[in-house]
């Protein structure tokens, strides 16, 4: 016996069997009587969607409605289909904007029944919420890891297969926790996913991944059109944003892996792209990658690094040691002080990049304890070198990690009490997005070591966030240019306008200016031209060990 003579058996009355189904099920329920356009519709559907009643006309158009303007033309296809007699079936995965207005993605099954004359009778059926169904995730809208590799498979499928995978993470969002809450993290987070799908051309699906990971399928997209992509994508993360007035900033990084040439499935894509990925979080981050086979030996040397540095820690700071580069006045050429910086000696691995190694000390957690001995060494030398020379400086480099750690300040007053370390002779330098990104929430701090008596310096100026204007709020007393502008200054118009734009604009709110980087005589004398306050460069120095320095800078005339 099949169910419609099942059915027949039964007295049902039609009104009390669809009680029952929709008192079972989460799903919306729609049946529309084609010859009146008259539709019935769920209590649950009349509510969340609020339409004008259980019972109205021109329901097709008005749920039309609902329906981002990204997914209309592939619902009225569907439609259209179904009226022109090509099927009776409508089933089409899609997103929808609620009462509320939160988008959430649905899929729409429903028959078409006709009568003996092939006209259009009866359509009915369900509308499944796929986040109820744990299809899609609940923060952001968007489809989840497994419907990725599902978009990726088909992609592989075809004959020739060409595209790529884009995996974008967000950079320090454990800091966007950390300083608010979870639900404000979620509000980035789902903020973050609706910019995306506005940003995506067409061809290209977004999905969420685990944590602050998003991935975007980009159909037919070959090298050129990945990365721009992703410019577009770090253009619109590179500014300061608010959720309900609350101010934040979370740049992205990205890493690339291409259809067709960085694998062969689906898993090996997103293997691939998140190698890429964390080649860009140990570049410095708020940059994309595209994925090479020779990643795959640098990820297990930076695990073998950090090993290495997790020992070197352990064993109070085994191969750690400071080198020191003289700080000079421009003017007159005479050492003013000195920028303490890094070095990490390892036996197998030889003298190895502050570029490659801090990055791993930061990824790893190191970074705290490692800034804490660096400071200590730095003030000890500072306060041995102030009895030789009264005025001498100390620039000591500081992560921005270290800022956030609830103890930093108390522990640099009592590093100076300890080490007899004057505090106007020590520089604490911060990288300039630390300024651009983190000032309203570490604006507190700073003034704190400020209060202290020690002064802030902004490193690397010009090198991604410059802002001429935030210099006028900024709590730096020192600005850093960067090597980057100072490079043929003598011939570029570009870079010594700008510079020369930053000295008189510093000197005018009592901010001095150093430039880094300065490795030839016309770079020096084009520097000094413009009123620089001093310089930092191999053309003086480069990075010396303490007695080496003490030697050649520190001896009384």
């Amino acid at each position: 016996m099949d169910t419609k003579e099942a059915l027949q058996s039964f007295d049902l009355d039609p009104r009390l069997l669809y009680d029952a189904i929709a008192f079972s099920t989460d799903d919306y329920l729609y049946i529309i009587d084609m010859k009146t356009d008259t539709a019935v519709v769920s209590e649950n559907m009349l509510h969340d969607f609020n339409l004008p009643d259980r019972v109205f006309k021109g329901l097709i158009p008005r749920w039309r409605q609902h329906v981002i303007e990204r997914d209309r033309p592939s619902f009225d296809a569907s439609i259209e289909a179904m009226l022109s007699g090509v099927t009776d079936e409508h089933d089409l995965e899609y997103q929808v904007r609620t009462r509320t207005g939160e988008l959430v993605w649905i899929v729409c099954r429903g028959l078409l029944m006709r009568d003996d004359m092939g006209e259009p009778v009866l359509f009915s059926g369900a509308i499944t919420n796929l986040e109820r169904k744990g299809k899609v995730d609940a923060i952001t809208g968007l489809f989840m890891h497994g419907k990725c590799l599902q978009v990726l498979d088909r992609l592989l499928a075809c004959e020739r297969p060409s595209g790529g995978v884009l995996l974008l993470g967000l950079d320090d969002f454990s800091r966007v926790n950390s300083l608010n809450d979870h639900a404000f993290g979620n509000g980035v987070l789902r903020r973050f996913a609706q910019s995306l799908q506005r940003l995506l051309p067409e061809g290209a699906s977004a999905f969420r991944f685990d944590g602050d990971e998003f991935a975007v399928v980009f159909d037919n997209a070959d090298r050129n059109a990945m990365q721009d992509l992703y410019r577009t994508i770090h253009t619109f993360a590179n500014r300061q944003q608010d959720i309900d007035g609350v101010p934040y900033f979370c740049t992205v990084s990205g890493g690339i892996a291409l259809v067709g040439e960085d694998g062969e499935s689906a898993l090996e894509l997103i293997k691939h792209a998140e190698n890429a990925l964390e080649e860009s979080k140990h570049r410095g981050k708020n940059t994309v990658s595209f994925y090479s086979p020779a990643m795959s030996q640098e990820k297990l040397r930076r695990l073998e690094l950090s090993d290495r540095l997790q020992t070197s820690v352990l064993d109070d700071m085994q191969g750690f040691s400071l080198h020191f580069q003289p700080l000079v006045d421009a003017q007159t050429l005479h050492v003013a002080g000195a920028e303490a910086l890094l070095r990490w000696d390892a036996e197998g691995f030889g003298s190895v990049s502050p570029a490659e190694f801090i990055p791993v000390l930061e990824s790893y957690g190191l970074i705290g304890a490692v800034g804490r001995w660096v400071l200590k060494q730095a003030m000890n030398q500072c306060a041995a070198w102030v009895r030789m020379f009264p005025d001498f400086v100390m620039n000591v480099n500081i992560s921005t990690l270290q800022l956030f750690e609830a103890d930093f300040v108390p522990f640099v007053e009592q590093t100076l009490v300890s080490s007899g370390a004057e505090p106007r002779c020590i520089v604490l330098e911060m990288t300039e997005s630390c300024f651009v990104t983190d000032l309203d929430t570490l604006r507190t701090t700073f003034d704190r070591l400020r209060s202290l008596g020690v002064r802030l310096a902004m490193d690397d100026f010009g090198t991604g966030y410059s802002s001429l204007g935030l210099l006028s709020q900024s709590p730096a007393d020192i600005v850093k240019i960067d090597r980057l502008f100072i490079k043929d200054i003598h011939v570029e118009a570009f870079n010594r306008a700008f510079i020369d734009a930053v000295i008189d604009l510093c000197h005018s709110v009592g901010i001095q200016v150093t430039v880094e980087g300065v490795e030839e005589r016309l770079e020096l004398d084009a520097v000094r031209a413009i009123g620089a306050d001093g310089v930092q460069g191999f053309l003086v120095s480069k990075p010396v060990p303490a007695d080496e320095f003490e030697r050649k800078f520190m001896q009384t005339p």
